[in-house]
C-alpha cells in the first residue's frame, strides 16, 4: 500500500491543471476506515483466541475435579469393601470354631473369640447371642458402652430368616448410638452342623475408627465426604479444610440416597457449588460420597479469565497503537515504510531463531538435589527411562542408575554446586547391545539443586567415531593407515622401554609384480588383489599382532612379543601365502614378496630407527630376488 500511495502521489504532482489529482483515490477518511476495520478484525480474532483459550482452561480443570473426587469416593470404596470383607471373614472363621465346640463351656468359646477380635481394630465388640437374644459369649475391648443386640432391627432379622441360605449372609445394621460412640454392627446367623439356629454372632464395628482410616485418603485435599447406608441413615461425615459437611449431608438424604454417580449439587448451609462422586463397595449396602467445594476452581477461573481479558486489553491497546503508527507511516516516504518492513524481518528470523532454539533443547529434564537425589523429571521422546517414570521421583541416582553412571552423576553434580558454574560430561549406555551416547549438562538452581539437561548425541558420536576411522584406515583394505600403525609401533616401543622383557619385530611388504597386474588386467584387478592379500596378511597373523598398509602395494606387520626367530617363521608364512595365485575377476594373478625385518631392541629403540631398518632390510631383500631371478 505504501509504495502505491507513493506512486500516485508522484502521479498527482504531475498532473495538469483542472485534472482530478490521482491521490484522491485515497483520502484519509479512507484509509482512517481500512485502519479502523483492521483493527476490528484484530479484536475479533484476539477475543476468539481468549475466549478458547478460557474454555479450555475450564474444561481441564473441572475434568481435573471430576478425576479427584471419583478417585477419593473409589479409593474409600475400596477401602471401606476391603475392611468390611476382612470382618466378615473373621467372622465366618469364629462361626466354624464355634460350631465345632458347641459343647464347651462358655469360657472356651469366649476364649475362642478373643484372638480374632485383636485382629482387628475396627471391631470393637464380639457378642455371641441365642435365639431369645441371651449372650451366650461376648469378647469387649471396654465395658462402657450399653449395647442390648436382643433390641436391635439386625437381630429381628435374623430370627425372621428361614432356611440354610440366609447363615450364610452378612446383615450390615443401621448405625447405633451407645452413649457418644456410634457404632455399626455385622451379624451371621449360627447354625449348628444339621441346620438348626443356633443363634447369631455379632461384630460392633468403630465408625470412629473407620474415619479414622477413611481420613487418611482425604489427608491434604480440600474434600469432604460421607459414607451412608442405602436406606439413608449416615454412617460417617468428614469435611477437610473447614468445609461444610453438613450441606452434603442434607443433599444427599434429600436425594433420597440414590444421587446419580456423578455431578453437581448446591450446598444449602454455605450456598456454594460442589463436584461430587459416589462409589458403592461391591457386596456391602452403602453409598461412599466425595464432595469438593468449587469456590476454589471458581476463583481460579475467574483469575484466569480476568487475566486473558487483560492481556486481551492490552493486545487491543498495543494493535491499536501499532495501527495508529502505520497510519502515520503511511503518509511518510517509502524509506520509512522499508525500515518498517526491515524491523518485521528482523522479528520474524527472531521468532525463527527462538523457535530453533526451543526445538534443539535437550530431550530429558532432571532436578536433584545436592544428594542426587530426583527432585522432578520430564521425560524425553527420544530418549528411553532406565526404570518406569514412577519409579524415578524421589529416588538416588545409585537407585535408578547403573553404578558407573550414578556415580559419575553425583561427582558432576558436586562440582556444579562446589564451583557455581556449568558442567557438561558424557556417558555411554547400550540398549540392545547398540552403544548409544548422552551428553549431560549440569547447571546450579540453588544452594542444594541442579537441574541436568540430557541430549542424545549418538548420531553425533557414529560421525566422529566414523571421521576418526577415515583418517585412521585405509579406505581399500579396511587396514590401519601409516598414521595408526605408528601410534601403535610408538606404544609398543614406549611399553618395551617401561617395561622391558620381550621386544618385538617389525616385518617391512612390497608385492613383486604387482605393477605388471595393474598395467596388465587393470586398476580394478589391481584394487582387488590388494585386498585379498590384505585377508591373507590378517588371517596369518596374532590378534595381538598388527597389519597395515602404508601406501601403493606397501605393507607392514608388527609382531608383539617376539623376536627374530619368531618373526622369520612368520615371515616364511607369509611369503608363502602371498606366493599362492589369486583368482581376480579379469583372471588369475601371481605375485612375490620381499619382506625386510626390524626388531626392537636389536635393529632400534624408536619407530624411525626401526621404520628405516626394516626398509633397508626390504630393498635389500628385493635386490637379492632380482639377482636370483636374472
Amino acid at each position: 500500500m505504501s509504495t502505491s500511495s507513493a506512486r500516485h502521489g508522484e502521479a498527482g504532482a504531475h498532473a495538469p491543471t483542472g485534472e482530478p489529482s490521482r491521490r484522491g483515490a485515497w483520502p484519509a477518511h479512507r484509509v482512517g476506515l481500512l485502519l479502523l476495520a483492521i483493527w476490528g478484525l484484530i479484536l475479533a480474532v484476539l477475543t476468539w483466541s481468549s475466549l478458547q483459550a478460557i474454555e479450555r482452561y475450564e474444561d481441564h480443570a473441572n475434568e481435573q475435579v471430576e478425576q479427584r473426587t471419583g478417585l477419593v469416593a473409589l479409593m474409600q470404596s475400596t477401602l471401606i469393601d476391603s475392611e468390611l470383607d476382612a470382618i466378615d471373614r473373621d467372622l465366618r472363621v469364629i462361626r466354624e470354631r464355634l460350631v465345632q465346640r458347641l459343647d464347651e463351656p462358655a469360657s472356651q468359646q469366649a476364649r475362642t473369640m478373643e484372638s480374632s477380635l485383636d485382629a482387628n481394630a475396627l471391631v470393637r465388640d464380639l457378642w455371641w447371642l441365642d435365639k431369645t437374644g441371651e449372650r451366650l459369649a461376648t469378647r469387649r475391648r471396654a465395658d462402657d458402652l450399653s449395647i442390648d443386640p436382643a433390641q436391635e432391627s439386625f437381630f429381628r432379622v435374623h430370627l425372621e430368616s428361614a432356611g440354610r441360605q440366609a447363615a450364610g449372609k452378612t446383615f450390615l445394621s443401621r448405625p447405633i448410638g451407645a452413649g457418644g460412640t456410634r457404632l455399626m454392627a455385622m451379624s451371621r446367623a449360627l447354625r449348628d452342623e444339621s441346620g438348626a439356629f443356633r443363634g447369631v454372632l455379632v461384630a460392633y464395628v468403630d465408625l470412629a475408627a473407620l474415619a479414622a482410616l477413611l481420613d487418611r485418603v482425604t489427608a491434604r485435599q480440600r474434600l469432604m465426604s460421607l459414607v451412608a447406608h442405602r436406606e439413608g441413615h449416615l454412617l460417617h461425615n468428614l469435611a477437610e479444610g473447614g468445609l461444610p459437611s453438613r450441606s452434603l449431608a442434607e443433599w444427599f438424604q434429600a436425594s433420597d440416597g440414590t444421587p446419580p454417580t456423578v455431578g453437581r449439587f448446591h450446598g444449602r448451609a454455605d450456598g456454594h457449588d460442589y463436584q461430587y462422586a459416589l462409589a458403592q463397595p461391591e457386596g456391602w449396602p452403602l453409598n461412599v460420597v466425595a464432595a469438593e467445594d468449587l469456590a476454589l476452581l471458581q476463583t481460579q477461573l475467574a483469575a484466569n479469565a480476568n487475566d486473558h481479558y487483560w492481556r486481551l486489553l492490552i493486545w487491543a491497546t498495543v494493535s491499536g497503537l501499532l495501527l495508529l503508527l502505520v497510519g502515520w507511516l503511511f503518509a511518510r516516504r517509502a524509506s520509512a515504510l522499508e525500515q518498517a518492513a526491515e524491523s518485521e524481518r528482523r522479528l520474524a528470523e527472531s521468532h525463527r531463531r527462538n523457535a530453533a532454539i526451543i526445538e534443539a533443547m535437550p530431550d530429558l529434564l532432571f532436578t536433584m538435589n545436592a544428594e542426587g537425589r530426583i527432585l522432578d523429571f520430564e521425560p524425553g521422546e527420544g530418549i528411553p527411562l532406565l526404570e518406569e517414570p514412577e519409579v524415578f521421583l524421589g529416588q538416588t541416582v545409585g537407585e535408578v542408575m547403573p553404578p558407573a553412571l550414578a556415580e559419575l552423576t553425583q561427582s558432576v553434580i558436586d562440582r556444579t554446586l562446589a564451583q557455581g558454574t556449568v558442567q557438561t560430561y558424557q556417558y555411554q549406555l547400550d540398549f540392545d547391545g547398540v552403544p548409544h551416547y548422552y551428553e549431560g549438562r549440569c547447571s546450579p538452581l540453588a544452594e542444594s539443586s541442579v537441574l541436568i539437561l540430557i541430549i542424545d548425541i549418538t548420531a553425533r558420536k557414529q560421525a566422529e567415531n566414523a571421521l576418526e576411522w577415515t583418517a585412521t584406515h585405509d579406505p581399500l583394505t579396511q587396514l590401519p593407515n601409516r598414521r595408526l600403525f605408528r601410534d601403535r609401533l610408538g606404544l609398543a616401543a614406549n611399553e618395551f622401554h617401561r617395561y622391558g622383557g620381550n621386544g618385538f619385530c617389525l616385518l617391512y611388504l612390497d608385492l613383486n609384480g604387482f605393477k605388471a597386474i595393474n598395467d596388465t588386467l587393470g586398476h580394478a584387478a589391481g584394487d582387488q588383489l590388494l585386498r585379498q592379500v590384505a585377508e591373507r596378511l590378517e588371517q596369518q597373523v596374532r590378534d595381538a599382532d598388527s597389519v597395515a598398509r602404508l601406501s601403493g602395494d606397501e605393507f607392514v606387520v608388527m609382531i608383539s612379543h617376539a623376536g627374530r626367530s619368531e618373526a622369520r617363521v612368520v615371515a616364511g608364512k607369509l611369503r608363502e601365502e602371498i606366493g599362492r595365485p589369486y583368482v581376480l575377476d579379469e583372471g588369475e594373478a601371481r605375485v612375490s614378496v620381499s619382506i625386510g625385518m626390524a626388531c626392537c631392541p636389536e635393529d632400534g629403540r624408536m619407530t624411525e630407527a626401526l621404520m628405516c631398518s626394516a626398509d633397508a632390510d626390504m630393498y635389500r631383500d628385493k635386490q637379492v630376488r632380482l639377482i636370483q631371478e636374472r
